[in-house]
């Protein structure tokens, strides 16, 4: 019984931390849509969402520190345990809030924004058939690039990357060839060139990746980076601040 009574006034606590008007929890969610309705603009909604939940937040930080001081706050207390307890609320509070607006200013960004776009349409190449000497004296030396599509007779057939490398001892290198340490086509996540960047750049985030290959059918359209995401998201946020 008294396990069940804890539980009930801890989700009961957790139920009214959400419906604080604080993007991105529930009550933030809320206002962001009232905001949306009003602006019919989600992006400034979101701005207006973001900024109330983050001056939420830095009131937090401000009164968990005061209450670390001996200031008794009503509800919260006084104690240093509670002051920092409240004070890392309003941090994990103003960090999500800002990371979310973030997401959402990106999505806008790259919002219809074709693979095809940004991707690198010829992207270096290696031949299945090299080996790993020849791979690193012809093309991880002269290039800048962290992982090359791999072709067999023209085919796209694989990547290799510096890790796959890094896997193989030194004195290996001239005998094993680039197809039996590349990552095979079939495990491979690509896009095509008319993927949006939007959805590509959530792969990239979510598997870590460096890079995906872009491909019709069998054939290599091009190598999508996310260094490339990032430079055009970077001139175009720098583009809206110019023309605001």
């Amino acid at each position: 019984m008294t396990l069940v009574m804890w539980l009930g006034s801890v989700n009961l606590i957790l139920g009214v931390f959400n419906l604080i008007p604080g993007f991105p929890l529930d009550g933030g969610r809320i206002l962001r849509s009232i905001f949306w309705k009003v602006s019919n603009d989600l992006r400034r909604a979101t701005r207006w969402a973001a900024s109330i939940a983050q001056a939420i937040a830095w009131l937090m930080i401000l009164g968990g520190i005061s209450m670390a001081f001996g200031v008794r706050i009503p509800f919260f207390g006084q104690g240093v345990a509670n002051g920092l307890w409240l004070a890392f609320i309003g941090w994990f509070l103003n960090t999500a809030a800002t990371s979310s607006y973030k997401q959402v200013v990106i999505q806008d960004i790259l919002q219809d924004i074709p693979v095809a776009r940004l991707m690198r349409p010829d992207p270096p190449t290696v031949e299945a058939g090299i080996s790993i000497a020849g791979l690193v004296d012809d093309h991880v030396m002269k290039q800048d690039d962290y992982g090359f599509p791999v072709l067999d007779g023209g085919d796209f057939v694989g990547l290799v990357t510096l890790e796959d490398v890094r896997k193989v001892s030194r004195d290996r290198w001239e005998s094993v060839m680039v197809r039996d340490i590349m990552t095979p086509r079939a495990n491979l996540h690509v896009v095509s060139p008319r993927h949006e960047a939007a959805d590509a750049l959530s792969q990239l985030t979510q598997h870590d990746y460096r890079q995906l290959p872009v491909v019709e059918g069998d054939r290599l359209a091009g190598l999508l980076r996310r260094r490339d995401i990032i430079r055009w998201l970077q001139l175009q946020s720098k583009t809206e601040i110019d023309q605001g």
